[in-house]
C-alpha cells in the first residue's frame, strides 16, 4: 500500500496550543475508569502486530507506537485519550462464557460460547482480520467449531470477514442471522456509489496519512491500519419481529430490532445465559454521525434516540452484568450500563429537539451549527464527546433530513458550482495577489477557518497557484491539529497533503462484493453504469438466461436509459444470452470478454453479438483516483 506523507507538516501555532488548552481545562482529564475498563479482562495479545497477505502490509498495529505519554500540541489531547484507549488490543474476557477481540479491526469481534461451539458476532471487516482474531481466540480457548454467525447490521465491516469466519464451521450451512433488509442495505451502500464513497473514506479514515502526531492518530471509533480482501454471504435467518427470542448453540438471545439508526437495518440483542446486552453501534464511547461524512443516508436523530430508549425500557428488569458496543470496550455492572445508554439517549435527542426548534425559528442549518451547544451534564460525559460524529455536523444532518440543503434564502436555489464561482470570487476580490495577501494576514491572527473557506475559491480557479495550495494546506493542518473529532482531523489532514503532494491510493478491495451481489442489485448497478449522453439514440433488447439460476431477465436500452424486466423473455430481443451468474457478472465488469466466454463454453449466443459489445461499450468504468481539493 502507498502513502503519501506530510512531508512538509508545521509545527502547532500558538492558537491552536490555546485551543488544546482550553480542552484540558473544561473536560476531567485525572477520569481513568475508561482505562480500567479498556483493559479490564484482558487475557492475551496477538502473535503479530504485522498482518501482510500476498507480500502486502494489510495490519499494522505497530504504527500506533508513538501514542505514549500527554498529547502533543499538534494533536487535541481529548481525541488523543481516545486513540490511546483504542490502542488496547487483543483478547478479552467479557463475563463468563462471553469474549471479545478488539484492536485487530475497527469494528470489535465477539465470541458467545455456545453448547457444542461458538457463536460469532460481527465478522470483522476483511478476511485477514477476521482470521487473526479466530486465531488468537482459538490459542486461548476450546478449539469446538464455529456454530452460527451473527450481523448486527449492514456496514462492511461487520461482516467483510465471514468468509473466514466460516472456515472455523463444520458445516457451511451454520445459521447466519441478520435483521431483515440487510442484504439489501449490505450492498446498496457499497455497490451504487462504491467508487466515490471509497475516495471519501481515505479522507475520513485517514488511510493515505502516515501515522503520528502529526498524522493519523485514528478513525474515533477504532484505528485503520490497514486494508484487505472483503467477502460477503448471504444470511440465512432473518430477525423479522421488533422483539424475538431465539435460541442459537442452546444459548437464548432476545433481539430487538433498531431500524434507521446507525445503520439502515440494525439490532440489538440480549444473552439471557450470561447477563449481557449488546447494542451494536447505536451507543458507543463516542458521538456517532447523524450524516456520515464519507457520504451515505442521513440518519433518523430521533428514531436512533428512540431505539436506546426502547433498549432500556426492554431490558431495565433483568440482570446486566455487562453491556458491549461494537467499536468500544464494554462497561459493567448494570447502574452503569443503563447510565450509559441514558446519557446517550438524550445526547441524540437532544441534538434532535434541539436542531428541529431552531430551525422553526427561521435559522438556517450553518447558523444552527454555530449555535447549538449540548448542556454540560451530556457535554463533559467523556462518551458522548465528538471523536466520530460532531455536533455541528450532526445538527446540519438532522436540518437537511428534515428541511433539505436548501437554505431557503432565493440566491441558494441555483448558485454556480465551485470552480466558476471561484473564479468570479478571485475577480470580485481583486485578483489572486490581493486574495493571497489577506488571507496570510488572517492566518496569522489564527483565523484558520475563514483562510480555508476564501482560499478553495482560488485553488478551484487556478489549481497551479502553489502558494495559495500551499497556505491552505497550512490552514487546513492547523484545523486538523485542533479537531476532536478523529474524522475532521483526518479529513483536513488528508487535504493538507493532497495539497502539497497529490493524492495517495489505500483503496479496500471490494471486488469479492460485486459477485456475491444478488442478480437484481447488480443489474441496479448496470444500469447506474450506463452513460447516458453516449447512450442518446440508441436501442438494444437482451435476453439474459441465468443458467445455475434458472431465471429471466430483458434488459432494455431506450431514451438513454437501462429498463430490467425479471421473468420474462422478448421474442424480438436483439440478442439472446445464456450464461451463468458468475460468468455474466465478469463479463459485464469487463474481467473476461464475450469472446472469451464463448470460447470457454460458458457463454451460449444467439443473435447479433455487435448488439452486446455496443451495450458493453456503453458502460462506464469507475475509478477512485478523483479530485476533491482541486478541481
Amino acid at each position: 500500500m502507498t502513502r503519501q506523507g506530510i512531508s512538509q507538516s508545521n509545527s502547532a501555532t500558538s492558537f491552536t496550543k490555546k485551543s488544546h488548552e482550553e480542552v484540558y481545562q473544561y473536560l476531567d482529564f485525572e477520569a481513568k475508569q475508561d482505562f480500567e475498563d479498556a483493559r479490564r479482562g484482558f487475557i492475551a495479545p496477538f502473535e503479530t502486530n504485522i498482518i501482510r497477505e500476498d507480500g502486502n502490509v494489510v495490519w499494522d498495529s505497530e504504527r500506533l507506537s508513538f501514542l505514549e505519554g500527554t498529547a502533543p500540541d499538534t494533536v487535541n489531547p481529548s481525541l488523543w485519550r481516545n486513540s490511546q484507549l483504542h490502542r488496547f488490543n487483543g483478547l478479552f474476557k467479557v463475563v463468563d462464557g462471553v469474549y471479545q477481540v478488539r484492536g485487530q479491526s475497527v469494528c470489535t469481534t465477539i465470541f458467545i460460547e455456545g453448547k457444542t461451539g461458538v457463536i460469532v458476532c460481527d465478522a470483522s471487516t476483511s478476511n485477514e482480520t477476521a482470521k487473526a482474531a479466530m486465531e488468537l481466540y482459538y490459542t486461548h480457548r476450546p478449539n469446538k467449531p464455529v456454530t452460527a454467525i451473527i450481523f448486527s447490521q449492514s456496514h462492511v465491516d461487520h461482516w467483510g470477514g465471514v468468509q473466514e469466519v466460516l472456515r472455523y464451521a463444520e458445516n457451511p450451512k451454520i445459521p447466519i442471522i441478520a435483521p431483515e433488509h440487510f442484504t439489501k442495505e449490505a450492498l446498496s451502500e457499497n455497490v451504487l456509489l462504491g467508487t466515490i464513497m471509497s475516495r471519501r473514506v481515505q479522507y475520513q479514515m485517514g488511510t493515505t496519512l502516515p501515522a503520528g502526531p502529526n498524522g493519523y492518530v485514528s478513525a474515533g471509533v477504532g484505528h485503520i491500519l490497514g486494508s484487505g480482501h472483503l467477502s460477503f454471504e448471504v444470511p440465512n435467518i432473518d430477525i423479522k419481529n421488533e422483539v424475538e427470542t431465539m435460541v442459537v448453540d442452546g444459548i437464548t438471545f432476545t433481539f430487538l430490532l433498531t431500524p434507521n439508526t446507525e445503520a439502515p437495518v440494525e439490532m440489538h440483542f440480549y444473552i439471557q445465559d450470561y447477563n449481557a446486552l449488546f447494542v451494536s453501534e447505536n451507543s458507543n464511547k463516542t458521538m456517532h454521525q447523524i450524516y456520515t461524512v464519507r457520504g451515505a443516508k442521513t440518519r433518523d436523530a430521533l428514531a436512533w434516540a428512540n431505539a436506546i430508549d426502547k433498549t432500556i425500557d426492554l431490558f431495565a428488569n433483568v440482570e446486566i452484568d455487562a453491556l458491549l458496543m461494537i467499536h468500544a470496550w464494554p462497561v459493567w455492572g448494570k447502574e452503569r450500563a443503563l447510565e450509559h445508554l441514558k446519557l446517550q439517549r438524550d445526547m441524540y435527542k437532544y441534538m434532535h429537539d434541539q436542531t428541529v426548534r431552531l430551525a422553526n425559528h427561521g435559522y438556517t442549518m450553518d447558523e444552527i451549527a454555530e449555535i447549538i451547544k449540548l448542556p454540560e451534564s451530556l457535554d463533559r460525559f467523556w462518551a458522548n464527546r465528538g471523536y466520530y460524529g460532531t455536533l455541528k455536523h450532526n445538527s446540519k444532518g438532522i436540518y437537511n433530513f428534515y428541511l433539505g440543503y436548501y437554505s431557503a434564502h432565493p440566491s441558494d436555489l441555483d448558485p454556480l458550482p465551485q470552480v466558476e464561482s471561484g473564479h468570479k470570487f478571485v475577480q470580485y476580490m481583486g485578483g489572486a495577489a490581493k486574495v493571497l495577501k489577506q488571507a496570510k494576514a488572517d492566518f496569522e491572527k489564527g483565523e484558520y477557518r475563514w483562510v480555508a473557506q476564501v482560499l478553495k475559491h482560488v485553488v478551484m480557479a487556478d489549481p497551479e497557484n502553489i502558494e495559495a495550495k500551499h497556505l491552505l494546506a497550512d490552514a487546513f493542518e492547523q484545523l486538523g491539529y485542533q479537531a476532536e473529532s478523529a474524522n475532521w482531523r483526518n479529513m483536513y489532514l488528508v487535504g493538507a497533503s493532497e495539497l502539497r503532494n497529490g493524492r495517495g491510493n489505500a483503496v479496500l478491495n471490494t471486488s469479492n462484493i460485486a459477485l456475491k451481489m444478488p442478480v437484481k442489485d447488480f443489474l441496479m448497478l448496470l444500469a447506474v453504469k450506463l452513460n447516458g449522453p453516449k447512450a442518446d439514440g440508441k436501442k438494444i433488447t437482451i435476453n439474459v438466461t441465468l443458467s445455475d439460476l434458472k431465471q429471466n431477465y430483458v434488459l432494455f436500452l431506450e431514451n438513454s436509459v437501462l429498463n430490467i424486466k425479471a421473468n420474462k423473455v422478448e421474442a424480438n430481443a436483439d440478442v439472446s444470452l445464456v450464461v451463468d451468474k458468475l460468468t455474466f457478472y465478469s463479463i459485464s465488469l469487463g474481467s473476461i470478454t464475450p469472446e472469451q466466454a464463448i470460447t470457454s463454453g460458458r457463454l451460449h449466443l444467439t443473435g447479433d453479438q455487435n448488439k452486446l459489445n455496443e451495450l458493453l461499450s456503453l458502460l462506464d468504468e469507475f475509478t477512485t483516483n478523483l479530485n476533491i481539493v482541486t478541481p
